[in-house]
């Protein structure tokens, strides 16, 4: 579990940046540069096993290409949706959904367990007030865009957990050569129909190296800890940990941007002593179960 809370710490840090960088950076170029940069190390550090990385990938090229459509919706939703509505609100709809998903699928498996589905629609109830706060609060085009580029983000991303484990087994690829294979399909899609104006326009030293900085703090080091987290724990249990990435976002909006309302900051209070009443129920019931 610990591959997940370094997940949750990194990637909030990465959100913040996002939102930062999004004042004076198109999204869309941001994606075509990290992912680019985050595909040319990981292919560098597994430069001995590529050609049987790519053989494998060939031999299994429906799932890979499932993979690939996946990372391009959900990243181009997380580069373009917290300058809509901001990184701890759009981290909190990204993962309260995400984490919703999950609890609904641990309450399907192995028949209906109801502690699960309590769970599920307390996050739901959650997700909704925040809406409703936010959008009485500012409502706008922008943030409806905002909360459904969320809500597709944190959908694809629980996929994103199924397919790139089934790719990962059925391939026999580690970690790091999951990474390695995932962006193709969104380096080509966006430079195919980003303007090419914008690569001469904001290619500065200053924006490259925020943009190396952004790389790593988002598609190099928090990628590398969930892919590892997927092969210690099962997607639902991961899914559930990310879920606590909004408090930390919270926080760290509040401190470099000063905007983070009352409300928002107890709505994400309420959420992670939720996530973590979950794992302390769960784990008194599983003592209790040993001990008879």
């Amino acid at each position: 579990m610990i591959y997940s809370f370094l997940y949750v710490l990194i990637f909030s840090i990465a959100l913040i940046l996002i939102q930062k960088l999004d004042i004076t950076i198109p999204p869309l170029f941001s994606l075509l540069v990290t992912a680019t940069i985050a595909t040319i190390y990981f292919n560098i550090i597994n430069i001995k096993n590529l050609k049987k990385t790519y053989a494998d990938c060939f031999q299994n090229k429906q799932n890979w290409f499932l993979v690939m459509l996946i990372v391009l919706i959900m990243w181009s939703t997380t580069m373009i949706g917290p300058g809509k509505i901001g990184a701890s609100f759009f981290n909190f709809i990204y993962f309260s959904w995400l984490g919703t998903l999950g609890f609904l699928s641990l309450g399907l498996q192995n028949g209906i367990h109801k502690r699960q589905f309590y769970f599920a629609a307390c996050l739901f109830a959650l997700i909704l007030t925040n809406i409703f706060l936010e959008l009485n609060n500012s409502f706008s085009l922008s943030a409806l865009t905002g909360i459904a580029l969320a809500l597709i983000g944190g959908t694809s991303s629980f996929i994103y957990f199924r397919k790139s484990q089934s790719l990962a087994k059925n391939a026999n690829l580690s970690a790091t050569q999951v990474l390695a294979v995932r962006f193709y399909l969104s380096i080509v899609m966006i430079f195919i129909f980003l303007p090419k104006h914008l690569l001469n326009e904001h290619l500065t030293p200053i924006n490259s190296l925020n943009l190396m900085l952004l790389a790593f703090f988002s598609l190099i080091i928090p990628l590398y800890f969930s892919q590892k987290a997927l092969e210690k724990i099962t997607p639902e249990q991961h899914a559930i940990i990310n879920s606590l990435c909004p408090l930390i976002t919270g926080v760290l909006q509040e401190i470099t941007f000063n905007d983070l309302r009352n409300d928002q900051l107890i709505i994400y209070l309420l959420y992670s002593m939720l996530i973590a009443s979950f794992y302390f129920i769960n784990q008194y019931k599983n003592n209790s179960l040993e001990f008879h």
